[in-house]
C-alpha cells in the first residue's frame, strides 16, 4: 500500500478548525477525526481491480410517481447504465485517495443470466485471472438497484408547491483477496434527494432535473461517497467545553484560544487538584478530555472523561444539559478507542 497511509493519523492534530463559539455556559469547536473503513485490507495489497458483476435492472422496476391527489403509480425509466456511472465515480474517488498504487476498472458486467436481483460472487477462476500478483485485491459490485420516487407536496400555509425526487441506491459488494483465499461482503444503501418549490404547481415540477439525468448524477454522487466504506476517512464533529467563572479556568481557556494545549491542560489539572467545588472538578476533567482529544491522545482523553463520569456519580445536583455533555464525550471517546485500533490496523501504524 502507499506509504501515505502511515502519515494520515499523525496529521490529525493539524486537521481541525478551532473556532470556539459561545453557547450559554458551553463553548464548542469543530474538529476533524479519522474514521475507520468498513473493510480492512491486508497491508501488502497494493493493486485493486474494481469489477462489475451486476446486471442492469429493468426499466419498469423501482420507479414510482406520487402526485397530488393520486395514488402511487409505476413509472418507466431507462437506468441500464447507472452501475457503470457509479463504478466510474467510485474508481475515480479511490484513485484520488492514493491509498493503493494501481486501481483498474472493469466496467462491463461479467454477470450472466436474467435475475438482476440475485447476488452471486465472481467465480474463483475469474478472480485469479484478474489478480496477476500476490498483493492484488478485487472489489466486485454484485448487485446495483435504484428505487426512486418522483412526487409532489403542497404547503397550504405558505401556498407553496414542492416537487421532489428521492433515489435510494442499493449496493452489494464483495472484496476478494486471492492469495489469502478470503472474501468479505456487505450491503450499502445511499440516498440522494432533489427538491424544487414554487407558487405554481407545474413550475415546481419543472424545477427538477430530467429524471434519467438526475439518476445518473445521483449514481455519480453515491459512487463517490461509498469510497469511505473502503478507505479511512475524515469526519467533522463537534466537541464542547464548559465555561465557568474561575481564574485558573480562564487561564486554561485563554491558552485554548491560541492553541497552546499543554498550557491549557496544565492550568486545568491544577484547578482539578485544588478546587473544592465538585461541579467544577467534573467540568474541568471533561474539558481536559476534550483538549487531549484535539491533541490526538485518545487514551488520555478517555482517562479524563472517565474521571469526569466517576466524579459525577458523587454529586447530588447537576444540571441535565451538562450531564448530557459528559455522557456524549464519554461515549464518543470510548468509541474512538475502539476505532483507533482498527485504524492502526488499516494504516499499518502502531
Amino acid at each position: 500500500m502507499n506509504i501515505q497511509r502511515n502519515n494520515l493519523f499523525f496529521i490529525f492534530i493539524l486537521a481541525f478548525a478551532m473556532l470556539f463559539s459561545s453557547c450559554s455556559t458551553l463553548l464548542y469547536t469543530s474538529i476533524d477525526v479519522l474514521r475507520p473503513a468498513k473493510i480492512s485490507f491486508p497491508l501488502d495489497v497494493d493493486n485493486i481491480t474494481i469489477l462489475n458483476n451486476a446486471l442492469p435492472q429493468p426499466e419498469n422496476h423501482g420507479h414510482t410517481n406520487k402526485f397530488l391527489n393520486a395514488t402511487v403509480q409505476q413509472a418507466t425509466v431507462n437506468t441500464d447504465s447507472l452501475a457503470i456511472f457509479a463504478l466510474a465515480s467510485f474508481a475515480e474517488s479511490m484513485a484520488e485517495k492514493e491509498f493503493f498504487n494501481i486501481i483498474s476498472l472493469r466496467h462491463e458486467s461479467i454477470k450472466k443470466g436474467q435475475d438482476f436481483q440475485s447476488v452471486n460472487y465472481p467465480l474463483r477462476e475469474t478472480i485469479n485471472q484478474l489478480s496477476e500478483h500476490e498483493n492484488d485485491g478485487v472489489i466486485a459490485l454484485n448487485r446495483f438497484v435504484v428505487e426512486d420516487q418522483l412526487g409532489e407536496l403542497y404547503d397550504p400555509e405558505n401556498g407553496l408547491y414542492y416537487a421532489y425526487l428521492e433515489a435510494i441506491y442499493d449496493y452489494v459488494w464483495s472484496v476478494h483477496f486471492p492469495s489469502k483465499n478470503k472474501i468479505q461482503s456487505f450491503n450499502v444503501k445511499d440516498t440522494v434527494y432533489w427538491e424544487a418549490e414554487a407558487y405554481a404547481r407545474q413550475r415546481a415540477m419543472n424545477g427538477l432535473p430530467e429524471r434519467k439525468d438526475a439518476l445518473i448524477d445521483g449514481a455519480l454522487i453515491s459512487g463517490s461517497r461509498i469510497v469511505d466504506k473502503f478507505i479511512p476517512y475524515w469526519e467533522e464533529v463537534d466537541r464542547y467545553i464548559f465555561n465557568f467563572s474561575n481564574k485558573k479556568h480562564k487561564q486554561g481557556l485563554d491558552a485554548v484560544y491560541i492553541k497552546d494545549w499543554d498550557t491549557a491542560i496544565h492550568a486545568w489539572e491544577d484547578l482539578l487538584n485544588t478546587t473544592k467545588s465538585q461541579t467544577k472538578k467534573i467540568k474541568t476533567a471533561h474539558n481536559i478530555s476534550v483538549v487531549y482529544e484535539i491533541k490526538g491522545d485518545i487514551q488520555k482523553a478517555f482517562e479524563y472523561s472517565e474521571k469526569a463520569m466517576i466524579l459525577f456519580n458523587d454529586v447530588v445536583v447537576f444540571d441535565y444539559r451538562s450531564m448530557l455533555m459528559l455522557l456524549e464525550q464519554y461515549e464518543n471517546i470510548k468509541q474512538r478507542k475502539i476505532e483507533l485500533e482498527i485504524i492502526n490496523e488499516q494504516l499499518g501504524t502502531e
